[in-house]
């Protein structure tokens, strides 16, 4: 099937999994790429001590288990957002997807690193922000 979506990401099915913290680890976000859909590593559910080397972790253990395209969703609520945003460069992520802020202080560096951004946002008005 081929639709904008599954062209953008490279995805056979025009499928995005949530970035569900506690529930979107490499293992899911793995298979859900495996079966043709774009899996995402929820950045959310780490530990503040040591977010930094949990997504790492997730991010490779994913890239272990497939070889298809998957992401990380990023709180930018999140108090170790910028933390986890250099994370997601440093381990070549290709897609990031956003909720809770508004992402505009890490676009620079994520467009730098090619990196393709998907801000989620509640309303027309963040939407145009």
């Amino acid at each position: 099937m081929k639709t904008r979506v599954t062209e953008l990401l490279g995805i056979e099915y025009p499928i995005i999994q949530g970035g569900m913290a506690w529930v979107a680890e490499h293992h899911l976000a793995a298979a859900v790429s495996e079966a043709g859909g774009f899996g995402l590593i929820g950045a959310a559910s780490a530990p503040p001590e040591i977010v930094r080397e949990e997504v790492r972790e997730q991010i490779q253990a994913a890239k272990k288990e497939t070889d298809k395209p998957f992401g990380v969703n990023l709180m930018l609520m999140n108090p170790e957002a910028d933390e986890i945003a250099k994370v997601i460069v440093e381990e070549g992520v290709k897609v990031v997807t956003t909720g809770a802020g508004n992402p505009a202080k890490y676009m620079s560096m994520w467009k730098e690193a090619k990196i393709k951004v998907i801000p989620v946002v509640a309303s027309v008005a963040l939407a145009k922000l």
